[in-house]
């Protein structure tokens, strides 16, 4: 057999294979070490393939909700800050309604109007917070300004009626034509009457009489309408009284005490007893036509403010409605032009024409699902909110009605009518007999879901380092390991590539 000067024949294939192998044998290693993965595809991790792919879909799902929990904390954060300050507001609002703090600046305006004006604006600022465009206070119309402006909402314009119109008008329907409260006296001998001008919603109501009083008889009728007939059969005594109790049209009671003139506590009304029971009957209707008509311009007067006030600010969808329930309620008047109220019977809807201070979403149904936000596998979370829920409305409501309201020294019992209103924006403000205000309770509600947010991140983020260290495990490299291989192999490449060398320069000459 002849000998080439390459060596056997059959032999050189074999090696360049072998050095071929080898060297790509290298380059993979360097490849793995520069990039430190293992494989440059899937199926390179051999069986740990559909691990690697499920993981990583775990991994992409858990990035989707650290992305909705990101944007869910940041308006969370926001309602969080924003209901402490509405809360705040709250509070400076119900010292500003103080009922001792009557004094009459030269705008006809008394100081705590002003204050409540400063804060009811700031209040209505903060009802129209956005966060990246989105009103929070929108309810799902989240690119909708939910609150009009103050100025608006007071004055409306030519085509909408704005909080003052409907005030007035409610006024007028309640004190009467005779501003006496929608209530009729008469006297006929030594009987007086009082009773109520008709069957409408508007006026005091006669609710009871308490007679402290000698040869004094009553007959009530309970109507509607209701009426009294008070007969003097004879003489009272000095110093003895009767009561007569009211319902006001928001309902709250009024009393008003006549008392006959002589006695060592005398009310701020009393009469005289006449010559005879008849002319103590005619004492008796005229300090009652006085006492009715105080009632009706502070007491009553106030009382109807607060329910136009309602009517205009409680828009929020009713489930079941009342019954008679007329959205934004307007009076209806009687005759016009010019239109009059004092006799007015029946209200309207007032939708068509009245300014809608609140112009998010009205829909039936729970504010707090307006909006929602998937933060974990089968965990969702709701933290909508609307200006008009009762929290924030009756706030805006108690402010709006003091500052509307008209105590310029041109309006009789402008100091009686301010303590009535200031005290009801009070109430309102802070309703009898509740542990904590709505705005606090809504407050805490928002509270709880950041803290599942909160929470539900913290799951993520454990489970997301967990996740990424199994990947790096069947994906990535032990680089000590590798580099071994690799210097190992290069060895194994340099004694391949002398032995072929050598191998190659073999001839018969040097053979021999």
């Amino acid at each position: 057999m002849a000998i080439t000067p390459y060596g056997s024949g059959f032999q050189a294939p074999g090696m360049a294979a072998q050095l071929t192998k080898l060297r790509n044998d290298m380059n993979e290693l360097n490849r793995q070490l520069g990039t430190g993965l293992k494989s440059e595809t899937y199926g390179g991790l051999g069986s740990e393939r559909v691990l690697d792919l499920s993981l990583r879909q775990q991994l992409s799902e858990i990035g989707v909700y650290k992305q909705t929990i990101q944007i869910a904390d940041l308006r969370l954060d926001t309602l969080d800050k924003t209901s402490e300050r509405l809360e705040n507001i709250r509070i400076e609002g119900k010292k500003a309604a103080d009922r001792n703090n009557f004094e009459i600046f030269s705008d006809g305006r008394t100081s705590s109007q002003t204050s409540s004006e400063i804060s009811l604006r700031e209040f209505m600022a903060h009802l129209n917070t956005d966060v990246g465009g989105r009103y929070l206070f929108s309810g799902k119309e989240a690119d909708t300004l939910p609150v009009q402006s103050l100025d608006y909402i007071l004055e409306g314009d030519g085509n909408y009626a704005g909080l003052k119109t409907v005030i007035d008008e409610y006024n007028q329907a309640d004190l009467g034509p005779l501003g006496n409260g929608r209530l009729t006296t008469a006297r006929t001998g030594t009987q007086v009457s009082l009773a109520e001008d008709g069957t409408h919603p508007f006026g005091m109501k006669i609710d009871s009489i308490s007679v402290g009083a000698s040869n004094v008889n009553v007959t009530q009728t309970a109507g509607p309408p209701a009426s009294l007939d008070i007969d003097f059969a004879g003489q009272p005594e000095p110093g003895e009284g009767i009561r007569v109790f009211f319902t006001l049209p928001d309902g709250t009671k009024s009393e008003v005490e006549l008392g006959v003139f002589g006695g060592p506590d005398d009310p701020e009304f009393t009469f005289q007893r006449g010559a005879t029971p008849d002319d103590t009957a005619q004492f008796f209707k005229d300090a009652l036509d006085s006492a009715l008509t105080r009632a009706a311009n502070t007491e009553l007067k106030a009382a109807s403010t607060v329910r136009a006030s309602e009517a205009f600010f409680d828009t929020a969808p009713k489930s079941p409605a009342p019954p008679g329930y007329q959205p934004m309620a307007r009076v209806v008047p009687t005759a016009g032009p010019p239109d009059d109220f004092t006799t007015a019977t029946t209200l309207r809807d007032g939708t068509a024409d009245t300014v809608a201070w609140y112009t998010g979403d009205n829909s039936p149904g729970n504010p707090r699902t307006d909006v929602r936000a998937t933060v974990d596998e089968n965990l969702t979370v709701n933290y909508g909110a609307r200006a008009n829920e009762a929290a924030y409305r009756e706030v805006v409501q108690s402010l709006a009605a003091l500052v509307a309201s008209d105590f310029s020294s041109g309006q009789p019992d402008n100091q009686k009518f301010y303590e009535e209103m200031a005290q009801r924006a009070y109430d309102g403000m802070t309703p009898p007999g509740a542990e904590s205000s709505g705005i606090r309770r809504n407050h805490m509600e928002f509270a709880a879901v950041q803290r599942t947010v909160a929470d539900a991140e913290t799951r993520h983020r454990v489970a997301e380092g967990s996740v990424k260290g199994v990947i790096d495990e069947i994906e990535g490299i032990d680089k000590e390991e590798v580099a071994i291989k690799l210097l190992s192999l290069r060895t194994s490449l340099e004694i391949s590539y002398q032995a072929t060398s050598m191998t190659l320069n073999l001839s018969l000459a040097n053979y021999l």
